[in-house]
């Protein structure tokens, strides 16, 4: 993993002259590890690959309030990493102790 995540950040438009332009504009940095799972999953066949991505609401040392974005490498979901609710095994012995 490299030293740095890929992350970004999209601050408001203030120069915003029609519906038609973005509300908010920024860039984002990826990291050689998101270029590279894009990469393959291209190789893999799909056509429009995907990463996850998160956001925070922050201010900017000016006041500005900005988005700070970050990017991370897509992990489709797997049986294994969805955790579901197992009652815990009985410990019912069928014992004729009553108590």
């Amino acid at each position: 993993m490299s030293q740095f995540p890929a992350s970004g950040v999209l601050f408001a438009n203030d120069r915003k002259q029609s519906d038609k332009q973005p509300d908010y504009t920024g860039n984002l940095e990826i990291d050689a590890e998101t270029v590279r799972d894009l990469y393959q999953q291209m190789q893999s066949g799909g056509d429009h690959p995907k990463v996850n991505l998160v956001g925070w609401r922050k201010t900017s040392k000016s006041g500005k309030t900005f988005l700070s974005v970050k990017v991370s490498v897509m992990r489709e979901r797997t049986q294994q990493a969805v955790t579901r609710y197992q009652a815990p095994p009985s410990n019912d012995l069928n014992d004729d102790i009553p108590f």
